[in-house]
């Protein structure tokens, strides 16, 4: 078995599959043997962090949605998750799709960092260093989950925010550069950043006593970072806005923002039984429109016989009126057949 691409469906939700690799459920062994004791809060911490990142990348995916693009697959591994997902190729519809993985966590950080400090009053618990690991609490009462709840969010934001592609403060980065420098230059120097940037990871990681993931993330970065450049060297990144006149021409303006988030569909309208009184209603439009119809055909039957100048006030009145609806439906037609 191909254990880089071994993974496994878990469910699907609003049309959204998600998988998780094999190598995650290595990787949660492996967290869990080495808590030897310990081992109920680091199950606590790892499955706390498996929510939340799979909450951010369900962002990222609806974000993709919400400006046209579509998601459709998220992938569980060690480093994180991904998100499958695609929108178009212009500076607002990529920024959305990218900034909408971090404002969960934001959210979720603010949220429970307000939980903690009104229980607590203690402001070390709500001011922490979010680079400097995650710190169980002895005992996991429910402030105390709470509590790592909050100190994952925190360290997911502020790393998810470093300007290194392609974590999303690289590609945020990119998407700030856009509109100024064009889609190569911008990409182009978010790739040179990110670079620099993985190096730095990298010393970080090899100084540090736990840094062999901070390591491994700068080698993922690294070789990303290098592949774009290639792929922008070779030409195969393009700024969709010279192809089209403009990004409004990507958004869909059917369904409206929650069935696309959620590709909800209504359900078919079921045609209820006719009542008497509408068929009673609907019978007598018929009668006066077949009476209206006969009584404009007598009177251009007697306009071909004798003659304009022979209509009473009361025919041409009708005339006239029969004319004006004859244009107003023209007119109307027309108006769809232009659209």
């Amino acid at each position: 078995m191909d254990l880089l691409n071994a993974s496994f469906k878990v469910g699907r939700l609003s049309g959204i599959t998600v998988r998780v690799h094999i190598l995650f459920l290595i990787f949660i062994g492996w967290q869990l043997l080495r808590a030897e004791s310990a081992w109920v809060g680091a199950l606590v911490f790892l499955a706390v962090l498996f929510a939340i990142v799979l909450v951010h990348e369900f962002g990222h995916c609806f974000g993709a949605r919400a400006v046209g693009g579509d998601a459709e697959d998220i992938l569980m591994w060690p480093l994180g998750g991904l998100a499958y997902a695609h929108a178009p190729m212009t500076p607002w519809a990529q920024f959305v799709t990218v900034a909408c993985g971090p404002l969960v966590n934001l959210v979720f950080a603010a949220i429970s960092g307000v939980i903690v400090y009104v229980q607590t009053r203690a402001h070390e618990l709500v001011l922490l260093n979010p680079f400097a690991g995650i710190m169980l609490p002895p005992e996991m009462t429910w402030l105390a989950c709470v509590w790592v709840f909050y100190q994952v969010n925190l360290m997911l934001l502020a790393f998810n925010l470093l300007p290194i592609y392609p974590l999303d403060g690289g590609q945020l980065f990119q998407c700030a550069l856009w509109p100024a420098l064009g889609l190569q230059r911008a990409m182009t120097l978010a790739c040179q950043v990110g670079l620099l940037g993985c190096i730095g990871l990298g010393v970080w990681g090899l100084a540090g006593e736990r840094g062999s993931l901070l390591v491994f993330i700068a080698v993922f970065g690294g070789f990303t970072c290098w592949q774009r450049l290639r792929m922008l060297k070779y030409g195969m990144v393009a700024d969709e806005r010279i192809k089209y006149a403009g990004y409004r021409e990507h958004r869909p303006r059917r369904g409206g923002l929650f069935r696309r988030l959620f590709k909800w569909r209504p359900k078919p309208r079921v045609s209820r039984p006719e009542t008497k009184g509408a068929r009673e209603s609907r019978g007598a439009e018929s009668d006066e429109s077949t009476r209206r119809e006969a009584e404009l055909d007598r009177i251009l039957k007697k306009v071909r016989e004798q003659g304009l100048h022979s209509l009473s006030y009361v025919e041409r009145q009708a005339l006239e009126r029969a004319t004006r609806e004859r244009q107003q439906r023209d007119r109307e037609f027309n108006r769809e057949t232009r659209v």
